[in-house]
């Protein structure tokens, strides 16, 4: 095991969107059977249960169609963008220092099920928010390991009142949200980890809602139409 700072990986979690275009992997939880997965992004996925049977197809080509904006004259539409047309901020290390600002950008694409798989393949709320001057999540012992055997970054999650998971209701850290104050309550902390090369979380083990094991097969492979097509 070698050093990795705080900063590292919160600029790790940043970066998914911008680290790979394919994906194959298998991934499970606590509650979940163990699944197969292709992603060809912007749009593409593949879902395959323990049996081969295709749990989900989908060949999306558009994003989500955006918001309306204020022109001074009314709303008029705007539609929405890929991440890969969006350019982040990045560090010397080649991780995103800081993500867009901007509304019309579809992060959620391929979307399967729920909020859980958004945010495992896009773990951004490790790094996002603050708190009484410090981070929304609070990062200890960050440290380099493997995952079933790719290197990956690991550090004990502690979320603070300021944490703002991708959706409140499939928050990767433990806690709920209060509607009435604004703010998460926090639980206990994780251990989390991210994939070196692709920035998904590959691991997650504690007392919060979200258990999870992913094992990357293979990373910016060709992947064909035909895969992403119902039979």
């Amino acid at each position: 095991m070698s050093s990795v700072t705080a900063a590292e990986f919160r600029r790790l979690a940043r970066s998914s969107p911008w680290l790979w275009r394919t994906l194959e992997f298998r991934w499970g939880g606590a509650q979940d059977e163990t699944r197969h997965a292709w992603i060809r992004r912007p749009g593409n996925l593949r879902v395959e249960d323990v049996r081969g049977g295709v749990v989900e197809a989908v060949a999306e080509t558009r994003p989500f169609p955006g918001a309306g904006i204020d022109v001074g004259r009314g709303w008029e539409p705007k539609p929405g963008r890929w991440p890969s047309a969006v350019e982040p901020v990045f560090a010397s290390d080649g991780l995103v220092e800081r993500v867009p600002e901007a509304f019309d950008v579809d992060y959620d694409s391929p979307f399967f099920r729920n909020y859980h798989w958004v945010a495992m393949l896009n773990p951004v709320e490790f790094a996002r928010g603050r708190w009484e001057g410090g981070c929304a999540v609070e990062l200890s012992e960050p440290v380099s390991v493997e995952h079933n055997g790719r290197a990956a970054w690991q550090a004990t999650a502690q979320p603070t009142p300021g944490y703002e998971p991708t959706c409140e209701c499939c928050a990767l850290l433990g806690g709920r949200f209060d509607y009435e104050r604004q703010l998460w309550i926090p639980g206990q902390p994780s251990v989390v980890r991210l994939d070196r090369q692709t920035g998904v979380c590959v691991w997650i083990e504690g007392d919060g809602p979200a258990e999870l094991d992913v094992e990357i097969l293979a990373v910016d492979q060709p992947l064909g139409d035909a895969l992403f097509r119902r039979p």
